[in-house]
C-alpha cells in the first residue's frame, strides 16, 4: 500500500530492538519528516479502513514523530470515549456498584497499552465493552419502563463502530449481543421491536455490518498478508492451542514492548485472581439465566481461539495472540459484574475497606506494568535488576522524559481510584423514574 514515507519506515525503526527486550529503544534511528510515497509491506494492509482514517488524521497535517505521536492520541481518545460509554451504561443499571467495580477491573493494563498504539484491537475491546454495557442497561430499562432510548442508541453507535474494526468483530458483536439477551431475556426486546427509533437503531447496526461484511469480502480480510504456514492436521492445530490457552491468557492483562516482554508476574498474579474471583462469584448468583451467560462466554473464550486459529494455519501458521480474543474477555469480566448485581454489598460500611484495598491493589498493578514497559524501552531489560539506569544512564526517552510521563500516569491512577471510591461508597443514587408503560404494554407504533 502506498502512504507517506515517514508512515511506511516506522516499522524499520524497530528492527534493532524488536523480539530483543534485552536492547533498548535507543537503537532506534530519528524519524524522517519524508512525504512523499512509497510502498510499504504490513499485515493490516487489508483491514478495514475505518479506525485507520479516523486515528490517521493528524498525518493529514503532521509529518514524522510529531505525527506518530498524534495518531497514537487519537487512537486512544476514541477507545477512552467507549470505555466511558461502557463505565457510564454500567454506573446507570439499578444496582450499578458492583457492575461499575467489576466492569474497571476489565479495563487491563494490556487494553491500556494496545490503547496508546494505532491499532484497532484497542476500539474493537472499548467497543465491545460499550455494546454489552449499554445493551444491559437499554433492557433493564425497558423492562421497568424507564429512559431507555439513549442507551440503546449509545449501543447501536458502538456495535456500528465494533463492526467496522476488525475482521472479528462481527463475531464479538454478535456474541456481546447474544450474551446480553440471554442475560436479560428476550421479553424487553420483543416488547419494543414494533417501535420506528428501534428499528432505525437496527438499521443502522444492519448498514454497518453490511459495509462491514462488503469490506471483508473485496479485501479478503480474512486471510493475513503475511506468515508462513505449517502442515498439520486440525486436531493437532486444536490440541497446540488448547495447551496454549493459558499461556495466551497473559495477553488479557500484561504483554508489553514490541509483543515480546511478558509483563510483571505480580500483575498477572492480581489480574488472574481478579478474573477467576468474578467468574466464581458469578457463577455463585441465584440467576439461572445470568449464570448461564457467564459460562456461554467462558466456553466460547476457549473454543473460539483453535476454531479460528485451524483455518489460517496452513497459510499463515499459528500466530494466534491473547489480544485477538479481548474483546471477548472485557464483555465476559464486565458480564461477570452485571451478573453479581443481585449481591447485596454495602461499600459505606463492611466494604470499604475490601474496596479501598482492592482499588491499591489495581493502581500498583496498573503503574508497575507502566513502569516495567517503559523500562524494557529505557534501558532494556537484563536478568539482574537494572532499576537505577533508568535514573542514571537512560539510554532512550519518550517525549517529555519518562519520569515526568511516570509521574503523570500514576498520578492519572491515583486520581480514578479516588473517584472510583468515592462514587462506590456515596448513597444509591434515586433510580431513575419510569417514562412510560411497562414493557408489557409498549406495543404500539409511536
Amino acid at each position: 500500500m502506498l502512504v507517506p514515507a515517514f508512515v511506511g519506515t516506522v516499522d524499520g525503526l524497530q528492527t534493532c530492538f524488536a523480539w530483543n527486550p534485552a536492547v533498548s529503544a535507543g537503537c532506534s534511528p530519528t524519524l524522517s519528516d519524508d512525504v512523499s510515497e512509497l510502498k510499504a509491506y504490513t499485515s493490516a494492509g487489508n483491514y478495514n479502513p475505518m479506525y485507520y482514517a479516523v486515528a490517521g488524521l493528524p498525518s493529514l497535517f503532521l509529518t514524522g514523530a510529531k505525527a506518530i505521536y498524534a495518531m497514537r492520541i487519537v487512537g486512544g481518545l476514541l477507545s477512552v470515549a467507549f470505555l466511558a460509554v461502557a463505565l457510564t451504561a454500567l454506573a446507570s443499571l439499578q444496582r450499578w456498584k458492583l457492575p461499575l467495580f467489576v466492569g474497571s477491573i476489565a479495563v487491563t493494563p494490556m487494553v491500556l497499552f494496545l490503547s496508546g498504539g494505532v491499532n484497532p484491537n484497542s476500539l474493537e475491546i472499548a467497543a465491545s465493552m460499550a455494546v454489552f454495557s449499554a445493551l444491559c442497561l437499554s433492557w433493564e430499562r425497558i423492562a421497568s419502563g424507564a429512559h431507555w432510548r439513549l442507551p440503546l442508541a449509545a449501543a447501536a453507535i458502538s456495535a456500528a463502530v465494533l463492526a467496522n474494526t476488525r475482521a472479528a468483530s462481527l463475531l464479538w458483536l454478535a456474541l456481546a449481543v447474544a450474551a446480553s439477551l440471554l442475560m436479560f431475556g428476550l421479553r424487553p426486546l420483543v416488547s419494543v421491536l414494533r417501535l420506528r427509533f428501534v428499528q432505525a437503531m437496527a438499521f443502522v447496526v444492519a448498514v454497518a455490518c453490511g459495509l462491514a461484511v462488503l469490506w471483508l469480502k473485496s479485501a479478503d480480510s480474512l486471510q493475513s498478508l503475511m506468515g508462513a504456514g505449517i502442515d498439520t492436521s486440525p486436531a493437532r492445530i486444536a490440541a497446540i492451542m488448547l495447551d496454549k490457552t493459558f499461556d495466551f491468557a497473559a495477553g488479557y492483562v500484561s504483554y508489553l514492548g514490541w509483543l515480546d516482554t511478558l509483563g510483571p508476574s505480580g500483575v498477572l498474579t492480581v489480574w488472574a485472581a481478579l478474573i477467576i474471583g468474578a467468574i466464581v462469584a458469578a457463577l455463585s448468583v441465584p440467576s439461572r439465566s445470568a449464570r448461564l451467560t457467564i459460562a456461554f462466554l467462558v466456553a466460547a473464550i476457549i473454543v473460539l481461539p483453535p476454531v479460528l486459529q485451524i483455518p489460517l494455519a496452513k497459510e499463515v501458521g499459528i500466530i494466534w495472540q491473547g489480544r485477538y480474543i479481548l474483546a471477548l474477555v472485557a464483555v465476559m469480566i464486565t458480564a461477570c459484574g452485571v451478573a453479581m448485581r443481585s449481591f447485596d454489598i454495602d461499600f459505606r460500611r463492611s466494604g470499604r475497606r475490601a474496596l479501598s484495598v482492592v482499588l491499591a491493589i489495581l493502581v500498583f498493578g496498573h503503574f508497575y506494568s507502566f513502569i516495567y514497559g517503559m523500562r524494557r524501552y529505557v534501558i532494556g531489560l537484563h536478568d539482574e535488576s537494572n532499576w537505577r539506569d533508568m535514573l542514571t544512564a537512560p539510554q532512550w526517552q519518550p517525549p517529555f522524559g519518562w519520569i515526568p510521563l511516570t509521574v503523570a500516569y500514576l498520578a492519572v491512577l491515583f486520581v480514578g481510584a479516588v473517584l472510583l471510591y468515592r462514587t462506590m461508597t456515596a448513597r444509591n443514587p434515586v433510580s431513575p423514574a419510569p417514562s412510560t408503560t411497562p414493557m408489557e404494554v409498549r406495543a404500539s407504533n409511536v
